[in-house]
């Protein structure tokens, strides 16, 4: 009589390979859905990398993005928490909650505050991407900066995330617990659905790096796909880095800031990411400010900017550690990695915001002790607009420094030939483009019984993949408002009032295919156009619930 034991034994080879084939259908099944990887840096410059026309050492980034395509033209919201809550969502700040930073209306007592559309958390009317992606059967990470609500349900354990590690504040010591300032002196993390204290050797970007590679590697068995969002604190004030890196950059930049964004300059124009005719905005500014400071003054200046360049090398670094496990565990090749900055580089002093300047005075600045944990340095608006180049300003404006990010996307074999997009594209895009990459639908107008906006953006895979030659159709626009500043943009026609909330500046008028450094207004010698994106604005200020400004204090004091 045959025994089970004998069948098995006489059809081991059969039965195996039957096994083998059926894990390898599986797998096929589930890795036709890619993995996703969403890295956000934290008040970047747009020319701050090497593949964007950087002289800080950035090797892993340069790799993806010589492997994917660059965009020379991706827009970010003039801030870090309304670009969050956008390319969380696809919706615009204004709908999502982030009508303005819940900071800045507690310490302007601003009145929209609470207001729909101004809750100053990622409110109820929006539905997350890792919300619909988990939902489809994705597995759902977040590690890094939150700022999207400090609340326990409105942390990334409520909107979506399976696990997470998140800074729930906007800004924090890169090595230890203390915030940035007397209103948080102690900034909060929470790991999921409980409060944590941080380790005694942690710095910011290896910790989050650290706590992604984990997430990842637990569930890297099961053969589910995975959205993973890494969101560095990095290089946001308080500008801090390990003692070697900035040891690496201490004379990198005491040639001062017109020769840097010149050798930017010229680097942006030999890759094709700008026309050849672009000119600095404020060059002679630049240079006449350096100079007017005497020696003492200018090797601070050049240590601030040795301590930015840190930052942003180490982070480079954790992304390289991060990719190489993705290598090695045999998922990178199947992993859609988009990278970019939340806004333009940080061009206002910290020591000016409500309650921090005196909160300052307990650390030591001193030349010699910049960048260390006991330091609180920022960049200062002189190196901002030249971490800008060719742009002009900065973050906390629409214009085309505080908004046009460096960004890339990357996907290995699966994308058309790598190069560089002159397309049109924003971070209202990400989530359409992630939904239609897992085959996921969005819900519209309702979910699970509430009524939510539905994106703005639209998905950018078909241009990816080569089946269309544009993203947006030739009437697309795309508007921003932010502390009383306004813009809207349609083609290549930009509108622009800078103002403040209590003192709307008249409209300038920008032809960004001749003038990306926004130095020449046309609205005089086109009225036409001019009034035509007036009519846009109107439309698109409806559109999103737009709520008036209320207070007149200006961003330079916030």
């Amino acid at each position: 009589m045959m025994t089970y034991a004998w069948l098995v034994n006489r059809h081991a080879p059969l039965l195996l390979f039957i096994l083998v084939l059926f894990v390898h259908v599986a797998t096929m099944a589930d890795t036709g859905r890619p993995n996703i990887l969403v890295i956000l840096a934290d008040d970047l410059g747009f020319s701050d990398i090497g593949s964007f026309g950087g002289e800080i050492d950035t090797p892993n980034l340069d790799a993806l993005a010589n492997r994917g395509t660059k965009f020379s033209n991706f827009y970010a919201a003039p801030t870090c928490s309304p670009t969050r809550s956008m390319l969380l969502t696809g919706t615009d700040n204004h709908q999502a909650g982030l009508g303005n930073m819940a900071e800045v209306m507690k310490a302007t007592q601003d009145s929209r505050r609470g207001k729909p559309g101004y809750e100053g958390y990622l409110n109820q009317q929006v539905v997350t991407v890792a919300t619909l992606l988990r939902n489809a059967g994705y597995h759902t990470y977040m590690a890094g900066k939150w700022h999207l609500g400090l609340d326990p349900m409105q942390s990334p354990a409520e909107r979506g995330f399976d696990r997470s590690f998140a800074l729930l504040h906007g800004a924090a010591s890169h090595f230890d617990v203390r915030g940035h300032s007397v209103y948080q002196p102690i900034a909060s993390y929470r790991e999921g659905n409980h409060t944590v204290e941080l380790p005694g050797n942690f710095y910011s970007s290896e910790f989050y790096t650290d706590k992604m590679i984990e997430f990842i590697s637990s569930d890297d068995r099961d053969q589910q796909p995975f959205f993973a969002y890494l969101a560095y604190t990095a290089p946001h004030w308080p500008l801090q880095a390990p003692d070697d890196l900035i040891e690496k950059y201490k004379d990198r930049y005491i040639t001062g800031y017109l020769p840097i964004a010149t050798r930017r300059l010229k680097k942006l124009k030999r890759l094709e990411l700008i026309p050849n005719d672009v000119k600095i905005h404020e060059a002679d500014l630049m240079e006449q400010r350096w100079n007017a400071l005497d020696s003492r003054q200018q090797q601070i200046e050049a240590k601030r900017m040795a301590v930015y360049a840190a930052m942003v090398d180490s982070m480079d670094h954790h992304i390289g550690r991060l990719v190489r496990q993705l290598k090695l565990s045999g998922q990178y090749e199947n992993t859609l990695i988009i990278f970019l900055s939340d806004n333009g580089p940080e061009g206002v002093n910290a020591s000016v915001r409500p309650g921090v300047g005196e909160w300052m005075k307990q650390f030591d600045n001193r030349l010699e002790n910049m960048g260390r944990p006991t330091s609180f340095i920022d960049q200062g608006s002189d190196w901002a607009q030249a971490v800008a180049t060719p742009f002009r300003l900065y973050k906390g404006y629409p214009t085309e420094g505080g908004t046009r990010v460096p960004a890339f996307i990357s996907f290995p074999g699966a994308l058309k030939a790598p190069g560089v997009s002159h397309e049109f594209a924003s971070v209202l895009d990400i989530t359409p483009t992630l939904l239609d990459l897992a085959q996921v639908s969005h819900p519209g107008s309702r979910y699970r019984g509430r009524m939510i906006h539905e994106p703005m953006g639209t998905s950018m895979l078909p241009y990816l993949m080569g089946r269309t030659t544009d993203i947006h159709s030739p009437g697309y626009a795309m508007g921003w408002e932010l502390f009383g500043h306004r813009a809207i943009r349609r083609g290549d026609w930009k509108l622009l009032s800078i103002g403040t909330a209590g003192n709307r500046q008249s409209w300038s008028l920008y032809d960004l295919s001749k003038d990306i450094s926004e130095r020449r207004d046309l609205s005089q010698k086109y009225p036409k156009i001019t009034s035509e994106l007036i009519s846009l604005w109107n439309r698109y200020e409806k559109k999103a619930g737009l709520l008036p400004p209320s207070n007149p204090k200006t961003q330079e004091n916030l």
